[in-house]
């Protein structure tokens, strides 16, 4: 794939999920131009930093993933289910960054009176997303499923369907059948639709999809070899077989 990814995200907080521990990987290794003059530090209670500890759920519609916010003294953690952990920096009392040389990336935590935070938004690569705060049971529910999910290491029923039939839409000049994805992810892939099949008939004819692995975050890790080169595609899929997550990475 020449160096280069095509990428389809599904609703905007799927990306943030997958960018957030990466983002704060790349800042801290790589502060960009834009980022010179760090961001000043801020010194919040514990007892306020309190109010902000909890679970807070990704998802509209079905839950897609839970960020869970914990403290250790005067320091908050933030982590997506199946991603690392990262830090948060105090830049007010309710609004964070991920890293103070790029305030860029930041999370702000919605109160309402004196009680716990009620929902906090994500604000990463030019999007935002508010997340509510959701019952810990229920989260802790949703983190035990997808451990043992990943540990299981089987695929989704239908997931392999699923990117065979786009791959040979592809091949064939067609478009992909936007019915089976998610409107969010189907508004993606028709923005992308014309880069992505060339980059992929690139590639020539398709020899094998097979599966890898299931990743921390619940997708269906497929390597597909072409004639000339392979990617790797993460999916997900739902009980209906409707795509809800999609990524395309060189594997070459």
């Amino acid at each position: 794939m020449s160096g280069q990814s095509a990428r389809w995200w599904t609703v905007p907080v799927v990306a943030l999920v997958c960018l957030l521990p990466l983002c704060a990987v790349a800042q801290s290794s790589a502060p960009s131009a834009q980022s010179s003059s760090p961001a000043a530090a801020f010194s919040v209670d514990a007892a306020t930093l309190r109010r902000y500890v909890g679970h807070y759920r990704i998802g509209d519609v079905d839950l897609e993933a839970v960020m869970t916010v914990t403290q250790s003294g005067t320091q908050l953690t933030a982590q997506v289910s199946g991603q690392q952990a990262v830090d948060l920096y105090a830049q007010s009392a309710t609004h964070f960054v991920l890293d103070r040389k790029a305030p860029d990336a930041s999370v702000d935590f919605v109160t309402g009176g004196k009680g716990a935070a009620t929902a906090l938004s994500l604000h990463l690569d030019g999007q935002t997303v508010t997340m509510p705060r959701m019952d810990d049971a229920l989260a802790t529910q949703f983190n035990a499923k997808l451990a043992a999910r990943v540990q299981s290491n089987a695929p989704q029923p239908g997931s392999q369907a699923a990117i065979s039939d786009w791959l040979s839409r592809v091949a064939k000049g067609q478009p992909p059948d936007y019915g089976r994805m998610a409107p969010k992810v189907a508004e993606a892939a028709r923005a992308k639709v014309v880069q992505t099949a060339a980059t992929i008939r690139s590639l020539g004819a398709l020899q094998s999809l097979t599966f890898q692995r299931v990743a921390p975050n619940g997708a269906d890790i497929y390597r597909a070899k072409f004639a000339n080169g392979s990617m790797f595609v993460l999916i997900v899929v739902d009980e209906k077989g409707i795509i809800t997550y999609m990524l395309m990475q060189d594997a070459t």
